[in-house]
């Protein structure tokens, strides 16, 4: 019996192990294949800004995040290419504490209050829609 449970035991962690190195690959910073992305907004080297690309369904949300600098600007740009009719993606952002300091937008220019990693969630309320945002900081 101890034989069989220590192989199942090393039967489940090699599944685990197998199915977060495929999420960690799969879910690469950048594009979001499907709803539910909690990733990184990365900035290619020497550079003030990044796009990303995903799709979310209407229910879901996307979340991007980054870190920055109290006092910088940021420039947020959200293009939704319609899957459905009416389907429009927006977002809100959180500062590092939580505190809300933009609410269903698509375009936003903020200043911004403090220093630490900021959360762009996209949501998509009425329909199913594909998306590109780009990201500015300066």
């Amino acid at each position: 019996m101890t034989a069989s449970l220590t192989t199942f035991r090393k039967v489940a962690f090699a599944m685990a192990t197998i199915a977060a190195a495929f999420f960690a690959v799969s879910a690469g910073a950048g594009v979001a294949g499907a709803s539910g992305v909690y990733t990184e907004i990365k900035f290619a080297p020497n550079t003030d800004h990044g796009t990303v690309t995903g799709y979310i369904n209407r229910g879901y949300t996307d979340v991007w995040v980054l870190d920055a600098r109290a006092g910088q600007q940021m420039t947020t740009d959200l293009i939704s290419h319609y899957t459905s009719a009416s389907g429009t993606a927006r977002f809100v952002i959180a500062a590092p504490d939580g505190q809300v300091i933009c609410r269903d937008n698509t375009w936003s220019q903020l200043r911004l209050p403090q220093t630490g990693r900021y959360h762009v969630t996209l949501t998509s309320p009425q329909d199913d829609a594909s998306y590109t945002m780009n990201v500015e900081i300066i």
